[in-house]
């Protein structure tokens, strides 16, 4: 008899438990959920200006690489102006002689100039005693 009455109230706390519920996941007012509408311009705007975020981090990437080094030997002087040292110590810098092609590449693009008339500068970067070295892993012009 006891194990019938058990049974019965064991039964009865089950059916309470599950007749309770929809009571606990039900509320009173729905959740609103609101999300903004973007049209396709907005997504596409958005799709290029992070495509365009991610190519100029990796262009970032590349000119690090182009002035790192982890000896002299890796470093050379390169003009970095069509002019060189015709426009002074800023026509010229030093890079990684492995990234010399990549250089260049970027220099070809640079717009057409017409050089000073003159010699050389021969101050600084643009002296004769001027050579590149590896500075803190980075190359740099000494004179």
């Amino acid at each position: 008899m006891k194990s019938k009455i058990k049974a019965s109230i064991l039964l009865v706390c089950a059916l309470g438990a599950v007749l309770l519920i929809p009571v606990f996941l039900s509320k009173d007012e729905p959740i609103e959920v609101s999300v903004p509408l973007l049209d396709l311009a907005q997504i596409q705007a958005q799709e290029a200006k992070e495509q365009k975020a991610a190519e100029q981090s990796a262009a970032q990437a590349k000119l690090r690489r182009m002035y790192s080094c982890t000896a002299d030997e890796d470093c050379i002087i390169v003009d970095k102006d069509p002019c060189g040292c015709l426009v002074g110590p800023q026509g010229v810098t030093a890079i990684n002689a492995s990234y010399t092609l990549d250089f260049n590449k970027m220099q070809s693009s640079l717009i057409a100039k017409a050089c000073p008339e003159g010699a050389p500068s021969v101050e600084k970067e643009c002296s004769p005693s001027a050579q590149a070295v590896c500075v803190q892993n980075t190359c740099k012009i000494t004179y």
